[in-house]
């Protein structure tokens, strides 16, 4: 029976499972090919920042592991691109997108590379994100990295694609990796995905271990997923999950066996849905947007979900009404908290950069920094900082009230919801997830259409709105209760199917029949149960 290999673009997780299982192609192919899209397209989006050296070694010995001993799972052989704030302690650079940590090697790698080395997945290389995280400048700086460069969006010239994980996103989005890791601090995964036109995951703060990262904020930091279809998300989180040291909870078990054994399901019957109507940043969204939001909610209601509508989440006001300064201290004064004990951590250090003083220092001096054209002062306000400030230490304990009772959970008990979903990025949602470190998930809801007037984002001229570009939706859950965002979404997904009316102005053409070879393998050829690389 002949099987055709589906395009890189919509390959599923299970597609190449089965394809490895088969023999229909080795890991080999799939980094090969990978690498042939990278170069034939990414000169234009700048998503990559350094492909590794050892991938096609290391597919090659996970290929003759396969061979010979049978799979590890799920994830084996499957090359996937780390965002490049999480260190590796293999050929690649990790640098925060930043010339600073060029040549700089942490005494570990993240816990979450070792999880993915041991489940056997290839790491491909990394990923290009907006440099710090996106927390560098105040003058408009999006996706944009010294060592990498400006990314761009791939549904419009000039597209702005957001950030952190902007390399992450764009790169899943074109299929030039299977999927990719990413870091969130608030909304850096969420928003590039949603430009993008994939899910983008962010669990529950350390389902998935942030050990090891470089942070932005330890005390926020969350690692997560960015891949094109909710299930892939799942049974990456399934894997990925215990092989990182963690534990699933009972009731996530139960519910992954009835899907295994069942399939997904479309019911959301018994699921409670609540809609946030008075937000700020809700009520004055495209008239696209708010037609695609009631259009989702009909059918969500078809498919059994209740729908419970309220004003507003108790906290919101007050969040909304708070002064620049009151909403950044937390978050500078552990920006440099975080950066002070990474550089600290450091055993190679070759610029003898050792605080974020220094850093700064390097950003105003270095000439491919751009200093000139892109400020240091988000740095700056966290240099400023001290954790005794009296500010920093009210604002501490009002986050605690943001994180709960006049947050997300306040809003889920109060209203008795599974989930929150709102059609349009939040950044007082996301700000209240972030601080309570909730499930969030962007799924794609809609696209602009073709009557849409261009808009740019008057900081750095890159488009924002035009034809064809997409935007999401947003669930937002419970802590410890990632399976509702992602039974949810899951439906959401398959209800809507937008990634189906997408398409990017260019495309990487290369499949797996066009790099496909003979390989001869070495049956002795192996690797550690780790695939550690460079430990």
């Amino acid at each position: 029976m002949q099987h055709n290999i589906p395009l890189l673009s919509e390959i599923t997780l299970p597609d190449i499972y089965e394809g490895l299982d088969n023999g229909l192609f080795t890991s080999v192919d799939l980094v090969n090919a990978y690498l042939a899209r990278i170069q034939e397209v990414d000169h234009e989006y700048n998503s990559v920042i350094q492909t590794s050296s050892n991938a096609l070694r290391i597919a090659q010995s996970l290929d003759a592991e396969r061979q010979n001993r049978g799979s590890r799972g799920p994830l084996h052989g499957l090359p996937i691109l780390l965002k490049d704030n999480i260190p590796t302690l293999d050929c690649t650079e990790t640098t925060c997108g930043s010339l600073a940590l060029l040549g700089c090697k942490p005494p570990d790698e993240a816990v979450v590379v070792t999880g993915l080395r041991k489940a056997g997945a290839v790491i491909l290389g990394k990923a290009n994100m907006a440099e710090w995280a996106g927390f560098r400048s105040t003058n408009g700086c999006s996706g944009w990295s010294p060592r990498g460069g400006q990314m761009t969006g791939i549904f419009w010239p000039g597209m702005k694609s957001s950030g952190s994980s902007t390399g992450s996103a764009i790169a899943t989005a074109l299929g030039l990796c299977f999927a990719a890791v990413g870091t969130e601090t608030c909304y850096s995964i969420t928003a590039p995905a949603e430009k993008c036109g994939i899910i983008g995951f962010k669990p529950s703060r350390d389902v998935l271990p942030s050990e090891g990262i470089i942070y932005a904020s330890q005390r926020q930091d969350t690692v997560g997923l960015l891949t094109r279809t909710v299930d892939d998300a799942v049974l990456m989180c399934m894997e990925l999950v215990p092989q990182c040291g963690n534990q699933l909870t009972e009731r996530q078990l139960q519910i992954i066996q009835h899907t295994q054994a069942t399939g997904p399901s479309l019911d959301l019957t018994g699921i409670r849905i609540g809609i946030p109507r008075g937000l700020r940043e809700t009520q004055d969204i495209p008239a696209c947007k708010q037609e695609a939001f009631e259009g989702v909610i009909q059918k969500l209601k078809v498919a059994g979900a209740q729908i419970v509508n309220f004003w507003n989440l108790k906290g919101a006001k007050e969040f909304e009404g708070l002064s620049q300064a009151e909403r950044h201290i937390v978050l500078d004064t552990d920006m440099k908290i975080a950066i002070n004990a990474y550089l600290g951590s450091l055993t190679v250090n070759p610029k003898d950069i050792n605080t974020l003083y220094d850093l700064i220092g390097f950003l105003k001096i270095c000439p491919e920094e751009e200093f000139s054209k892109w400020n240091v002062e988000a740095l700056e306000r966290a240099q400023a900082t001290h954790p005794s400030h009296e500010l920093y230490q009210r604002m501490l304990k009002r986050d605690i009230y943001f994180a709960g009772e006049g947050g997300i959970r306040g809003a889920l008990d109060r209203y008795n919801c599974d989930v929150l979903l709102i059609p349009t990025l939040s950044v007082t949602m996301q700000t209240f997830a972030a601080r309570a470190g909730s499930p969030v998930m962007s799924v794609p809801m809609g696209v602009f259409p073709e009557e849409t007037a261009i808009e740019r984002d008057p900081k750095n001229g890159m488009v924002t709105a035009a034809p064809g570009i997409p935007f999401s939706g947003f669930v937002f859950g419970r802590v410890g209760r990632d399976e509702d965002v992602l039974k949810v979404g899951y439906v959401f997904e398959q209800l809507t199917m937008v990634r189906n009316q997408l398409k990017p102005y260019l495309e990487p053409q290369k499949e797996i029949e066009d790099v496909k070879e003979p390989t001869p393998m070495d049956p002795l050829t192996t690797v550690s149960e780790e695939n550690m690389e460079g430990t």
